[in-house]
């Protein structure tokens, strides 16, 4: 049997310590993860557009909201709402009225709905969504809520208000 040789080490070997390296890898991706912050969606552009009318006939000069279209022109109801820096709803704006201020209770919310549903309960409804503008510290809780009241509300068919929307109010 032929005799092994046993290598030694060269003890000027470089010794790379990878526990550190992971330590710091995993601090910098916490660090990048808790600070992100996105951007605001690219392009999005709150639009009042008309309702889609088809065209049967091209070749016609006739525009749309002349004699022959009865259908209404549609549009967003608007909801502003601004908040405490607590994050709590300060005031709620339904197009330039106020119809609530301060907290966002139960009986407040109710009182909100009540002031909405005249205006999708008659039968010539100029609107076919809400759109909720919001102050950007406004709780999330206290935005459900008024998502909430908005989806409760039901058009003159019977059928719920489908389209709620809400934004970040622009400054």
């Amino acid at each position: 049997m032929g005799r092994r040789r046993h290598r030694r080490k060269n003890s000027g070997a470089v010794k790379l310590n990878v526990t550190a390296m992971l330590d710091m890898a995993f601090q910098l991706l916490a660090f990048f993860i808790l600070t992100f912050r996105p951007a605001p969606i690219e392009g999005h552009l709150s639009l009042n557009m008309p309702p889609p009318i088809p065209q049967t006939n091209v070749q016609s000069t006739q525009t749309v909201g002349t004699e022959g279209n009865s259908a209404p022109a549609l549009h967003a109801l608007h909801l502003f709402v601004t908040a405490t820096e607590a994050g709590d709803a300060d005031q709620i704006r339904l197009e330039s009225n106020v119809i609530a201020a301060g907290r966002l209770t139960p009986a407040t919310v109710a009182g909100i709905g009540r002031r909405i549903a005249p205006l999708f309960a008659t039968g010539n409804v100029l609107y076919d969504r809400i759109q909720i503008e919001v102050d950007r510290n406004l709780r999330y809780e206290e935005l459900l809520k008024l998502v909430d009241v908005c989806a409760q509300q039901k058009l003159p068919d019977g059928k719920p208000l489908g389209k709620v929307s809400f934004v970040e109010m622009q400054r």
